[in-house]
């Protein structure tokens, strides 16, 4: 028997999927925090434009010259 060749198994260890799940894991949540931050950005960039063009008409709205009748 000592003369055979061994292979390595087929099947990989427990502490290896573990590894590889614990990284897969790593990989998902940082890929979530990383699409959390842009809607958290976009949506700071919709309210600052909505903001911006309020402000505009309102201004517009005061610039007006009113002419007494």
């Amino acid at each position: 028997f000592s003369a055979l060749v061994r292979d390595k198994p087929l099947c990989s260890s427990w502490e290896k999927k573990m590894k590889a799940k614990q990284e897969k894991d790593l990989v998902k949540q940082y890929s979530l925090q990383l699409k959390e931050e842009k809607a958290k950005q976009k949506e700071e960039k919709r309210k600052r434009r909505e903001e911006n063009l309020k402000r505009r008409a309102e201004n517009e709205r005061k610039s007006e010259i009113v002419q007494v009748v």
